[in-house]
């Protein structure tokens, strides 16, 4: 295992640590020398994505460029941003890398599409709403989407907050009833589509994974089969 992957992370901190576990959980090692070598930029100074792109907040992309950057100059053959917000700056910053990269959207949205999902929710922050990055995906792949209502995503952005402030409990509290509308609506399945949400929603992710699509285990599954696989078919 040699191939190394580049995290541009930071988004939130805890969000990237789960991450680099669910990789390290998943991947078939037996020793030290089989896991997946990863350079990681945990850059908590990234300016807030939702407050950029709903409340005039400082614009992050000069931040996500120089991370990106900094990983391709240690050697990163792959770069992934755990952060569903972050990628509506995803073609910019692929445009300007010299290596491979991966999308959390387009592999979340790959994962329903395969999993023959016709109708899913979802939850994310409210500039991922707002900005339409998976309705938009979804719809191409004639999937619909169910979205939150007005409280329903206050709770969310309390909930990923919370997460972020480290009170998982409260997160969990404040997102599980969210969830469980979106299922009674008829969803077969709900996107975890706010890096922080599967660290709240844990436990359900674990014992029911079909009603999730766990937007941090799909990234990490597509960053392992990237690392294992003997060719790649690069992505823009």
């Amino acid at each position: 295992m040699s191939r190394k992957l580049g995290i541009l992370g930071g988004m939130g901190p805890l969000a990237t640590v789960e991450f680099m576990q669910k990789i390290i959980a998943q991947t078939p090692a037996h020793n030290d020398q089989q896991h997946i070598p990863m350079l990681v930029s945990n850059n908590p100074q990234i300016p807030d994505r939702t407050a950029f792109l709903i409340s005039n907040g400082a614009d992050p992309y000069p931040a996500l460029k120089q991370g990106m950057e900094q990983l391709q100059q240690a050697g990163a053959e792959c770069i992934v941003m755990p952060c569903n917000t972050a990628h509506y700056w995803y073609p910019r910053l692929a445009n300007s890398c010299n290596v491979h990269t991966i999308s959390i959207l387009d592999s979340v949205v790959k994962e329903a599409h395969c999993r023959n999902y016709r109708k899913v929710g979802i939850m994310a922050t409210t500039a991922t709403m707002q900005t339409r990055m998976y309705q938009t995906k979804l719809a191409q792949k004639q999937i619909s989407a169910i979205g939150t209502t007005s409280p329903q995503q206050q709770a969310v952005m309390e909930g990923i907050y919370a997460v972020k402030a480290g009170d998982i409990k409260l997160g969990h509290q404040l997102m599980k009833p969210v969830f469980d509308s979106l299922i009674a609506q008829g969803a077969e399945a709900v996107i975890l589509g706010c890096t922080e949400i599967p660290v709240a929603l844990a436990e359900l992710a674990h014992n029911q994974p079909e009603l999730c699509l766990d937007s941090l285990n799909i990234l990490a599954k597509a960053c392992i089969e990237w690392a294992t696989e003997d060719t790649v078919e690069l992505v823009a």
